[in-house]
């Protein structure tokens, strides 16, 4: 069996990821949140020709050269960094995350907006 296309991996993280974000589930909702985004961001980049590597911090670096390069109308690199620390505030010290001044909602949309476009760069 072949790997899913990372579109639709950030797709299927992101319908995991919702429902947690309604109840605010924030362990949840932030560890599929970050994958969701993760694998949008791997998608454009592999359409642009980019190696993500299998490093956090480096898709946050492609995120930003993505938009640097219009690649993207966005610089998700931002939210990559917020989400990958709830994360590990969620679920190594069991805590809920500091979001900063976003909500889990916003970031949520912001997930989304990524996904959506990860998955028109896939259908071109």
């Amino acid at each position: 069996m072949s790997p899913k296309a990372k579109a639709q991996l950030a797709r299927e993280h992101l319908d995991r990821a919702l429902p947690a974000v309604t109840v605010e589930d924030h362990t949840e909702a932030v560890t599929w949140l970050f994958a969701a985004l993760e694998a949008a961001i791997v998608a454009v980049a592999e359409r642009h020709g980019i190696d993500t590597k299998k490093q956090h911090w480096k898709k946050a670096e492609v995120a930003k050269q993505l938009h640097d390069s219009g690649a993207l109308p966005h610089d998700f690199s931002d939210t990559l960094d917020i989400l990958n620390e709830a994360r590990k505030v969620a679920v190594y010290e069991g805590d809920e995350p500091d979001l900063g001044d976003q909500s889990l909602e916003g970031i949520a949309a912001d997930v989304e907006t990524a996904v959506e476009l990860a998955e028109q760069e896939d259908a071109q």
